[in-house]
């Protein structure tokens, strides 16, 4: 590719991205009056409720170990031992929901068109100034504008991820405080608290003295609930704890449609995208050695 070629390269890469990025802007209203709507949001996790029923509790679960492992990287990276940190960024903070890989799916495929055969490989591939070097690179640039797409939806879909857990720690927080006066309480600790509060009540309830005489004996003398009622009770906060986590999880969507939250980030991963796009493109083509 001569210099002058490789000029006319870029500028109708330029040309190419803009126009791209243009169109999926006007797009962006059409597609959340579609897919955020309240009826929409039930629907996508009607579909998937059992699943992500599921995973919520595998998530949280997988937190603790997760930010220890974190943490023993980061403190290993000060000291000087680097060579475990870049396994860090492989290893996920947590798994998606069938809800949010359902959604990542719909902007991939319907708001940005970037299947391989997508919007934007299209318009570079009508492009006579480009002809040449996709001939000689295309499946580099297929890569490379998946890679990039991906990148930006990722981001995007963090901030549903926050929300999610947000939620389930409130929730958590809020169960503690009002059944036990204890803001502190994990899911685990609330399934202790509850089995230990059956155990007692039960005791209490076969009392020789009486109910109420029992429950002041217990009070002092609190009978110890079996790990197995432990586990239950931990099992059903969980459940519990993931209904309403999952619920708001849906109803977030219709609101930050409501309060345009989803047009801002929508457009700001659009706009993310167009400049990762240029920085990439550009260095690829940049890098052709001129005949």
């Amino acid at each position: 590719m001569t210099e002058q070629n490789k000029a006319l390269a870029l500028g109708a890469l330029d040309e190419c991205i803009s126009q791209y990025c243009d169109e999926r802007r006007q797009a962006v209203d059409t597609f959340i009056e579609r897919h955020f709507s309240l009826q929409e949001s039930i629907d996508l996790q009607k579909k998937h409720f059992l699943a992500d029923l599921l995973l919520n509790p595998l998530n949280a679960l997988w937190s603790i170990p997760y930010l220890t492992l974190k943490k023993l990287i980061e403190t290993s990276d000060k000291m000087g031992w680097t060579k475990p940190t870049p396994f860090l960024e492989k290893i996920p903070s947590g798994f998606k929901t069938r809800y949010q890989k359902e959604i990542e799916n719909l902007i991939y495929r319907e708001l940005l068109d970037a299947d391989k055969e997508g919007a934007l490989w299209r318009k570079l591939n009508d492009s006579p100034a480009l002809q040449g070097y996709l001939d000689r690179n295309e499946f580099m640039v297929r890569d490379l504008i998946q890679l990039e797409v991906r990148k930006e939806i990722e981001k995007y879909s963090s901030s549903q991820t926050m929300i999610s857990d947000l939620a389930s720690s409130l929730a958590t927080l809020g169960t503690g405080w009002i059944f036990f006066g204890d803001k502190s309480l994990s899911i685990g600790g609330l399934g202790d608290r509850i089995a230990r509060k059956f155990a007692r009540d039960k005791a209490a309830s076969n009392f020789f003295l009486g109910e109420k005489l029992g429950k002041s004996f217990y009070g002092f003398f609190p009978p110890q609930p079996s790990r197995k009622d432990i586990y239950i009770a931990t099992f059903i906060v969980g459940l519990g704890l993931t209904v309403v986590s999952l619920i708001v999880t849906t109803m977030s969507d219709p609101l930050r449609k409501r309060l345009g939250l989803h047009r801002k980030k929508l457009l700001s991963m659009i706009d993310g995208l167009e400049e990762r796009l240029f920085l990439q493109l550009k260095k690829e083509i940049k890098s052709v050695k001129a005949a």
